[in-house]
């Protein structure tokens, strides 16, 4: 059967791994696609550009920057470049075979109007260094066009600046400009406009998602063959034990010392700030263990011990006065906090003793008020330590299971251990269960030594 599972999950994981892989593949193959489709169908874009300076020792004034680029950008500008331009020039400017250029230039009128319209279009001027340089350029379809249109420019600006002067807003002469950069040509295709590349983006992500989806898709290939399916089989639960090892016991301090390191966990102490201490029969050991535990817990963690139990009477002799108000008194609204949270003589964990009217079993692990009662010691303690009854026989044990627990079931017995006290806690709801074999015949006193001699917590 172990073979037939490790083929079956190898089956899978090589499937998997295949898919991932033509994922990626598909993915890739998109991406190429599109930019393939945009060297192809996208009218390849080049530009060329020159920098020109004022013929002036101080920062040129706002009217004069913007007089000038008002100058560079209009439709005279434009036709006394094309005046400069070759006839074959002007009629590639003029050429209205790519989409973008008939849409911004239009396809009617003259060739001349047409191309000078794309001059006015395509041509940049921009303000740099704070208005000291502008920038001219333009973007055609080829290097050598860009350039002389550049050029164009350039020389229809020095014989403008050299006949009347063109005058600013304020109606001062505008200063002349001067080229400060050579001619600086297009070496390499421009790159797509931002909305192409959005477009191009969202259709690769639209392909792909669809790819991806239809990959993702399982064959229905009908029922699978046995052979093929891990099987089940009918074994007994796994069950978390805590003893000596090789089937022995722990002495009851030992029990105490390790239950409280494993409780104390930085990994997991989230899952075991509630703690239920009880036994799949009456015995003593639970109660002796849950007060030890308390006081190992204690050293490092503000705990809480909680007796549910009233007929344990090492639960009762915690508290000297015999009549002290307990848990009964809580469960049934005749006392509070306050009354009822005592110091523990032997160590710095407080104490809830079982009350005057001491009680046990379903009367006091059913009753309404418990869950209120240990919720609100959660968010006051590091730890609650619940001494808790038998579980499994009591009604209402589920109202406690819901409180999502961490129970500690301490099993005497010598024999071999068995798997029924967890299997009838998991009836109940729990689940989380940790056995706990402690020897039988463990000294009272040894069970209730002094932890450590510490100062005890003021209850208030």
């Amino acid at each position: 059967m172990a073979q037939d599972t490790a083929a079956w999950a190898q089956a899978r994981a090589s499937g998997g791994a295949v898919n991932r892989t033509a994922l990626w593949a598909v993915l890739a193959g998109w991406v190429a696609l599109a930019l393939v489709a945009a060297l192809l169908l996208l009218p390849g874009k080049y530009t060329a550009s020159v920098d020109l300076g004022f013929d002036l020792a101080t920062q040129p004034p706002a009217p004069a920057v913007r007089g000038m680029v008002q100058v560079l950008s209009s439709r005279e500008m434009a036709y006394a470049a094309l005046n400069r331009l070759s006839p074959e020039q002007v009629a590639d400017l003029g050429r209205d075979t790519p989409l973008p250029d008939r849409l911004n230039v239009g396809g009617e009128g003259s060739t001349q109007d047409r191309a000078a319209a794309r001059l006015a279009a395509d041509l940049g001027v921009a303000p740099r260094q704070g208005g000291r340089v502008l920038r001219l350029s333009f973007t055609a379809s080829s290097p050598s066009l860009s350039s002389a249109v550049v050029r164009a420019y350039l020389s229809a600006l020095g014989a403008l600046q050299d006949g009347v002067p063109a005058r600013a807003e304020d109606g001062q002469p505008l200063p002349h400009l001067t080229a400060t950069t050579s001619l600086m040509a297009a070496v390499g295709r421009d790159l797509p406009s931002r909305p192409v590349l959005i477009a191009l983006g969202a259709g690769i992500a639209l392909l792909s998602a669809a790819s991806f989806a239809m990959l993702a898709r399982r064959p229905e290939t009908g029922a699978a063959d046995a052979p093929s399916l891990p099987a089940l089989t009918d074994s007994l639960p796994r069950v978390a034990w805590l003893d000596g090892g090789d089937r022995t016991a722990l002495e009851a301090g030992e029990a105490g010392r390790r239950l409280a390191a494993h409780i104390a966990d930085a990994k997991d102490r989230a899952e075991k700030q509630l703690v239920v201490v009880t036994s799949d029969s009456p015995t003593r050991a639970a109660g002796l263990c849950a007060i030890d535990l308390a006081r190992h817990l204690s050293n490092e963690n503000r705990v809480a011990l909680v007796a549910l139990d009233g007929a344990s009477g090492d639960l009762a002799a915690l508290i000297s006065d015999p009549w002290a108000p307990g848990m009964a008194e809580m469960l049934f609204g005749v006392a509070g906090f306050g009354e009822t949270i005592h110091r523990d003589p032997h160590s710095r964990a407080h104490v809830i003793p079982p009350g005057r009217d001491s009680r046990t079993g379903a009367s006091v692990i059913g009753a309404e008020r418990l869950g209120l009662i240990l919720t609100a010691l959660r968010q006051t303690y590091d730890f609650v330590i619940v001494a808790a009854p038998v579980l499994d026989a009591a009604t209402g044990s589920a109202r406690l299971a819901h409180l999502s627990p961490y129970v500690v079931c301490v099993d005497p017995r010598e024999e071999e251990a068995s798997v029924e006290p967890y299997a009838a806690l998991a009836s109940q709801g729990f689940g989380h269960v940790l056995m706990v074999r402690i020897a039988q015949g463990q000294p009272a006193e040894r069970s209730l030594r002094l932890v450590h001699s510490t100062p005890s917590l003021s209850a208030a």
